[in-house]
């Protein structure tokens, strides 16, 4: 093959690494700009989320603890399967898989499908597309934050010691910030255009939930099945937040399940920014 055969090839690719370089410095540059719309924005998210309720804030906690709750006495008395694991509690091992649950479920049904959900932020002129995800994300992981700093409090006071391990919490969650926005954005426009597609993807919800090691721990699976699973970005949230609490070691450690989870993280990056450059023009029209 001549290289005049390959030329246009190594155009193509070049071309196509350009536009994503200028997406992604488009969108950082418009999430900087309009950083301080972006914090407003989601605490009016959190407002509007709990307006009305005489309880307010306290709905942040009530039903994860009930969720959690339902599991540990069905798991506690009805199949009698608990047990301490590594030497903690099993509630605080529940608890630090279903917190990190509510933040991504919320994020697979409501997240993928962003612009359905703030339709007039989509049709105003000057209001950049990304910032709806960006403030979107943002608002659930402020209610996640919340609710490790309760888990946190609860351990501390019933007698559980939290090691160093702890102090790479706040880099998983970027991790899961970062992900989770990228989600957003690669699946959102695909949603606002395809109802289709968004049903679709609200059905990934129920095996997400079972197939992530949320209420079981996947380490006694066979080693295909891990690999397997290390592609989950689920399973790879649950298992790291699980390191801070249960497991004590560094999340970064464990090459066999974060390699997987860049590699999958990459190539939703990649797609965020190519279905927004694509994309965003057409989505107020079909909105």
């Amino acid at each position: 093959m001549t290289s005049r055969e390959t030329a246009p090839d190594h155009e193509k690719t070049s071309r196509f690494g350009r536009t994503l370089f200028a997406t992604l410095k488009q969108v950082i540059s418009e999430n900087w700009y309009w950083r301080r719309q972006v914090w407003n924005l989601a605490k009016i998210d959190l407002v509007k989320t709990y307006r009305g309720a005489a309880l307010g804030k306290v709905w942040l906690f009530a039903k994860p603890a009930v969720y959690i709750l339902v599991f540990w006495v069905s798991l506690e008395f009805g199949l009698r399967s608990s047990s301490s694991i590594n030497g903690k509690p099993f509630l605080l091992w529940l608890a630090a898989g279903v917190f990190p649950w509510f933040f991504m479920s919320d994020m697979i049904n409501t997240g993928s499908d962003v612009y359905r959900r703030y339709p007039y932020l989509v049709n105003r002129i000057k209001f950049p597309l990304s910032l709806i995800s960006t403030f979107y994300t943002l608002s659930l992981l402020i209610i996640f934050t919340c609710m490790m700093a309760f888990t946190i409090v609860v351990a501390l006071l019933t007698g559980v010691h939290l090691g160093r391990y702890m102090l790479q919490l706040p880099l998983v969650m970027v991790f899961m910030f970062i992900f989770w926005l990228a989600w957003s954005m690669a699946l959102s426009p695909l949603s606002a255009i395809s109802r289709d597609f968004s049903n679709l993807l609200k059905t990934l919800g129920t095996p997400f939930f079972w197939l992530s090691g949320i209420l079981f721990d996947i380490g006694g699976w066979p080693r295909t099945a891990r690999l397997v699973a290390s592609f989950n970005p689920v399973t790879w949230v649950v298992q790291s937040v699980r390191d801070c609490f249960i497991y004590n070691k560094w999340f970064f450690t464990d090459w066999e399940s974060f390699l997987p989870f860049l590699l999958v993280l990459l190539i939703f990056v990649v797609l965020a920014l190519h279905n927004y450059h694509r994309l965003y023009m057409e989505v107020p029209d079909v909105l």
